[in-house]
């Protein structure tokens, strides 16, 4: 009986008309959900270094361990990543929202006045972060306007502990209360 049902729902959704939320809408609702902030990191074929804030991040997977986030198709740090085929995650705390903000904006500038090393892997690795890990990519899927990267986590660095973290969250950074363990 359910199968019938789910045969009839996708049956009608596939003759269907297909619908599409305003763009507006869309983003006050996925706003209404707290997400972590990113910075990635790669270079170009051309030794341009590039960066975007993501708010997409995620870990997906420990064995192997995987990340997965995406990056809009026009973005200059996809198509350094795609083609580099590693990158950089630096998790945003406290100390380095303005920094977010910057990799937030398109254009170029994002790294001028900003301390960085280079990876063994030839990937700027911004210096004002306590977090941050190297990974090469595994794999890219478009997804709409977007495409999804899949990474490997290369090394992990956790260096001081004391920032307190941050999330995105109606279009906004909120600082968030570290709390001692129950």
């Amino acid at each position: 009986m359910m199968g019938s049902v789910a045969a009839q729902h996708f049956a009608a959704k596939k003759n269907g008309p297909e619908t599409c939320p305003d763009v507006e809408d869309l983003r006050s609702a996925f706003g209404r959900l707290p997400s972590g902030v990113v910075v990635v990191t790669s270079t170009s074929p051309c030794g341009e270094f590039a960066g975007a804030t993501v708010s997409s991040f995620t870990s997906l997977s420990f064995k192997p361990p995987l990340v997965v986030f995406g990056l809009a198709q026009r973005s200059t740090t996809l198509s350094a990543i795609l083609s580099h085929g590693h990158f950089a995650v630096h998790v945003v705390a406290e100390p380095q929202q303005d920094l977010a903000m910057r990799f937030a904006s398109s254009g170029t500038g994002k790294f001028n006045d900003v301390d960085f090393r280079l990876s063994p892997f030839g990937v700027p690795l911004l210096t004002q972060f306590d977090t941050f890990l190297q990974c090469s990519l595994e794999r890219a899927q478009l997804a709409g306007d977007h495409q999804l990267l899949i990474g490997r986590v290369l090394e992990v660095s956790l260096a001081g502990q004391n920032s307190k973290p941050v999330a995105w969250l109606q279009r906004r950074f909120h600082v968030c209360e570290r709390h001692s363990a129950l």
